[in-house]
């Protein structure tokens, strides 16, 4: 073989090394493209395993929020939700437990959420049950409800975790993604490099044999310059021309392989790029399918996408979705400058992390929980709807504050007044309620807005413009039928129809009235009056759930408006009671002052001697009329308490005196019936009425006369730091344990049949204990059935200072 034909071999072996060179680095780059493509493969199982778990959490709690609402109206149509979200979350779990398989970690939490499922679902069955029995309170009750609370908590917290692992693994599946894009591109790019320098090199070398074979030539001429010279070099020159031309070709040749190599590896770069271009399109179409708003910016706050939700708020906002792709977000919704949402998204692209919050959009009329997610060159922005939760929260709370408003008086006017300021704010711009008088003429007592002024002139308006009660909407048609009335949105041609003139109008115009809500206050089968609800400038539209928690709310309000009549006609009642007692106490006490006058003279022997039977007959007579005087005495007492009108007199005396003139009253009675009276008390300085502690302690001794037959009857006391205890300890028949709370009502008796052994009013304790207390003190009882009573009066002490 010629050393001509060697060298165009080896230069064509050389010239085929790039070419080789570019099929191994395009092999690489196709088999980094296959691993970009598993990476977008796994980053969407991830989305599709995160998303199914949000379903499965959602439908869970669709399904509790229908069961309360089923448990708090009777209402079936609320348990539609509640059915559904049982097939739903377990289609979801067949799903995710699809999307896991070979995840033994997951799969052993779908295995606990498929376990706490049908548990959370026993519970709210358990409660639809008991409330279609009827058993309201038992399936509302403290620990039933947080045992579905505890429930749901686990369900959360399960699927907080599954949420968690499978973002863990997005976003290492994000990275990989990325990181597999960087190494192909980095392949592709060195191997067009490399080839590119190889080729460079190849040419140098074809042109260094050039130079030496031109060389060779010239001594192989000058050595044969002699032998045909001129020849030779025409012949050399021939043959150069016809190698290099071979060469050339072949050169040309190896340029082709080259080029056909590098345009298969940029077709593999194609192709992965084409891959991440579909996966970008699959991420784009599962968020088109959230049901929350998702939008991306770029790191000029540029929109690159909008998700169909997202694309729905925009066209509420005035803005058109096809036109913000690639404006600024502060230029084409400037009112979102100095917001709560931009202070967020700034500190969330600040700080790298993301931001979650609640915040109310007036002019959505809607409660959104918002999730900021800075990436690498870009921010995700997430907005949930959670009208319908903070609604619940707040009628929840709004109707737990009017129960302890309501509760706290029974001036019911004025409690309405702080229920209404409680619905303004929370629920409505304007509140007004109006209230049927007995004779059906209806009458407003109640009008509330957050501005003062706007109240006073709206009470102006109404007399300017009286309503008519009488019509076929409205308040009064609202209390004649008891059916709330709803007006979601009203027009100008609603406006105008209800208007009586032209300034009238004008002036409802300037309201902005945009919603309202008329509703029944009903308790006990009647229709007290009408709670109105109404918004304007907060631009929220009243709907069946707002209806529902008016109802609530107005049938509290009528309940504590019935109550507190109930009890002003109760204090009637007692009032006239009282006043009847006093009458007929009085005519009673008229004649039985006579009898008694007359006795003592009939005794003193005024129209002659009387024998000593006719003398045994008188003082007959005289103790049974002090004993009804007495009688009389403790109803009148009794009447002035339970009125309140008995006074008090306060002033400085001593205990031993009146203890021992209360003893001396009581020894003849004691006596008659062979009864001991000892005296253990000490003196102590009171400042309080001295009357009334000696009618105390005289009811009290004679109740305990009353119900011993022998023994002794001790009167003892104690002495404390602000008190002093007097008590009257007697061995008669005692009290049972049942019938001690209530010896001190008024006219019960321990011995209820009409045969009982000892007589009197029944009142005796009752008074003593009122007289007690409003002294200042108090009456207290300690008894065992046949063991005996103690009786024990506690009085404040005054205390002399030392001199």
């Amino acid at each position: 073989m010629s050393p001509q034909l060697t060298g165009t071999v080896q230069r064509r072996v050389l010239a085929l090394v790039p070419a080789v060179l570019v099929l191994l680095v395009g092999a690489l780059a196709y088999d980094q493209a296959g691993n970009v493509i598993a990476d977008v493969q796994e980053v969407g199982r991830s989305h599709a395993v995160i998303e199914g778990s949000q379903s499965l959490l959602v439908r869970a709690v669709d399904a509790e929020t229908g069961q309360r609402a089923y448990l708090l109206t009777g209402e079936e149509t609320f348990l539609e939700p509640y059915r559904g979200a049982r097939a739903d979350i377990d289609r979801s779990l067949d799903s995710l437990r699809q999307l896991t398989r070979g995840e033994p970690a997951q799969q052993a939490r779908l295995t606990t959420i498929a376990r706490v499922v049908p548990e959370r679902f026993a519970l709210l069955d358990s409660g639809i049950n008991l409330r279609r029995r009827g058993a309201i309170v038992e399936a509302a009750s403290t620990d039933r409800l947080m045992a579905g609370k505890k429930k749901m908590d686990q369900l959360r917290s399960l699927v907080a975790d599954l949420t968690a692992h499978e973002e863990g693994l997005l976003a290492q599946g994000r990275r990989a993604e990325q990181d597999g894009l960087r190494d192909a591109a980095f392949v592709v790019g060195a191997a067009g490099i490399l080839a590119l320098l190889i080729s460079v090199l190849v040419n140098l070398g074809f042109s260094r044999a050039l130079g030496e074979r031109d060389s060779a030539n010239f001594a192989l001429k000058t050595v044969n310059e002699d032998l045909e010279l001129q020849s030779k070099q025409l012949e050399e020159q021939a043959v150069e021309m016809e190698s290099q031309a071979a060469e050339l070709e072949a050169t040309a040749e190896d340029l082709r392989t080259t080029n056909d190599a590098l345009s298969r590896t940029t077709t593999a770069a194609e192709k992965a790029r084409d891959l991440a271009e579909d996966a970008r399109h699959r991420l784009e179409r599962v968020l088109d399918n959230l049901p929350d708003a998702a939008s991306v910016f770029d790191p000029e706050w540029r929109w690159t996408y909008v998700n169909p939700s997202a694309a729905r708020i925009l066209l509420t906002l005035g803005v058109d979705p096809s036109q913000v792709i690639g404006k600024v977000l502060w230029d084409g919704l400037p009112a979102l400058r100095g917001t709560r949402f931009e202070t967020e998204t700034l500190r969330a692209v600040r700080e790298s992390t993301v931001v979650e919050y609640e915040e109310y959009i007036s002019a959505l009329d809607a409660w959104t929980e918002n999730s900021i997610v800075p990436l690498t060159g870009a921010v995700m922005v997430f907005s949930r709807d959670v009208t319908r939760r903070k609604r619940e929260q707040q009628g929840a709370q709004l109707l737990g504050d009017a129960s302890r408003v309501l509760a706290s008086t029974l001036d019911y006017e004025k409690t309405l007044e702080a229920v209404a300021r409680l619905a303004v704010g929370g629920l409505a711009d304007w509140c007004a309620v109006d209230l049927a008088d007995p004779d059906g003429k209806v009458r407003q007592v109640v009008v509330s807005h957050k501005d003062e002024a706007k109240i006073r002139w709206a009470k102006e308006l109404n007399k300017r413009y009286p309503p008519d009660h009488s019509g076929p909407t409205g308040v009064g048609h609202v209390i004649r039928t008891g059916q709330a009335e709803l007006y979601a949105d009203i027009s100008d041609a609603m406006l105008e129809a209800a208007s009586r003139d032209a300034g009238h109008l004008t002036i409802m115009r300037e309201l902005q009235i945009r919603s309202a809500l008329i509703v029944p206050m009903i308790a006990r089968g009647r229709t007290l009056g009408a709670l109105t609800l109404i918004s304007s400038v907060s631009g929220r539209r009243y709907d069946e759930a707002d209806q529902a928690l008016a109802m609530e709310l107005a049938t509290r309000a009528a309940i504590a408006i019935d109550n507190a009549q109930l009890y002003r006609s109760a204090l009637a009642a007692s009032e006239s009671k009282s006043a009847f007692l006093a009458t007929m106490s009085h005519e009673l006490r008229t004649p039985l002052n006579a009898i008694i006058g007359y006795q003592s003279l009939l005794a003193e022997g005024i129209d002659g001697r009387l024998n000593e039977p006719q003398l045994i007959q008188l003082s007959r007579i005289r103790s049974s009329a002090d004993h009804l005087l007495g009688l009389i005495d403790e109803v009148l007492t009794f009447s002035r308490v339970d009125a309140g009108k008995e006074m008090v007199r306060r002033e400085e005396v001593h205990l031993a005196p009146i203890v021992a003139e209360a003893l001396a009253m009581v020894t003849p009675l004691a006596e008659s019936k062979g009864l001991k009276l000892r005296n253990q008390t000490a003196d102590a300085a009171l400042l309080t009425d001295g009357v009334k502690v000696r009618q105390i302690l005289l009811n009290l001794l004679s109740n305990a006369i009353k119900f011993s037959d022998d023994g002794e009857i001790v009167v003892r006391s104690r002495l404390d730091r602000d008190s002093v205890a007097v008590s009257i300890v007697d061995p008669g028949i005692g009290i049972s344990a049942e019938n001690v709370a209530r010896i001190f009502d008024p006219f019960w008796q321990v011995e209820q049949r009409s045969t009982r052994r000892v007589g009197g009013t029944g009142l005796g304790l009752s008074v003593s204990r009122s007289l007690a207390r409003l002294l200042g003190g108090d009456v207290s009882v300690e008894s065992h059935v046949d063991r005996g009573s103690t009786f024990t009066v506690t009085l404040p002490v005054r205390r002399v200072a030392n001199t």
